[in-house]
This record gives structure tokens, sequence and C-alpha cells, in this order.
């Protein structure tokens, strides 16, 4: 991985919005300005590092904080680079890094995405839900 880089701004677009159109659109919640304008207000480069597999940028993701908790808002994956447990260790190593500062994760998923099973895999359990998300958090004191 690398830090995220403002000329990343591009990238971390096309991919979130190839990753969430399809699942909004199911939803009946797609409204592509509203999700440009927020996307905007929300990319931080000091919370975004780069996914790399043998030195080509592959995704993305976002991890910002708060006195409780980290907050896992963004992963991303290109497609070629799903399914090899590059996920699954971006995860687990964003709960490990929790721990150590004493901090539960948290995270917000819409509806209909895949990774609900790798969450809940991984120990995530439903905090709360709305007309488009699910809500879920990852409580460290759980680790032994």
């Amino acid at each position: 991985m690398r830090p995220g880089r403002q000329e990343d701004f591009e990238f971390a677009r096309r991919l979130y919005f190839s990753s969430m159109k399809p699942l909004l659109e199911a939803l009946d919640a797609w409204n592509p300005e509203e999700k440009d304008a927020a996307f905007k207000s929300y990319f931080d480069v000091d919370e975004i590092r780069i996914i790399m597999l043998n030195g080509k940028d592959v995704g993305w993701i976002q991890v910002s904080h708060t006195e409780k908790e980290f907050c896992l808002d963004q992963v991303h994956l290109l497609e070629c680079a799903r399914d090899q447990g590059i996920g699954t260790t971006l995860i687990k190593d964003t709960i490990a890094e929790a721990a150590a500062h004493n901090k539960n994760v948290s995270l917000s998923l819409v509806k209909g995405n895949r990774a609900i099973r790798l969450y809940e895999r991984l120990g995530f359990r439903r905090v709360a839900e709305d007309s488009t998300k699910i809500h879920k958090r990852f409580v460290t004191n759980q680790i032994h």
C-alpha cells in the first residue's frame, strides 16, 4: 500500500462509482449528482491508502478515526483484485490497529453488497439499519 495523494481522486471516484452505482440502483437510490457531491466532501487523502498489486493500483481504503473507534469508511478493489484475500487482510489489519488503540471498528455498507458475508465472518455485528445501508461494528475486546 501507499499513501493516498490528491492525484488519486479520479481513480478512487471511478472505482467508487463502479462499485456503488449497481447497488444503489437496485435500491432505487442512485442520484449521481448527490453521490458526486458526497464523494468530493469525504475524500480525504490523509485517511486514504492506495492498494497495490504487482506495482499497479488496484483499489483504495479509507479509515477515519473518532475518540472511540476506527471507521472503515471505504474499501474498493478492482475486479481483478477481488477474491484474493486482499480485503480480508486489510480489514484484519484495521481491526488489529484499532485494538492496539483500544478502539472498536465501525462501518456502513450498502444493502446487497456481497462483502457483508466477509464482515460477518470476521466478527462484525449489525448495530443499525436504514433504507439503503447496514451499520456494523466490531468490538475489539472480542479479540483473544
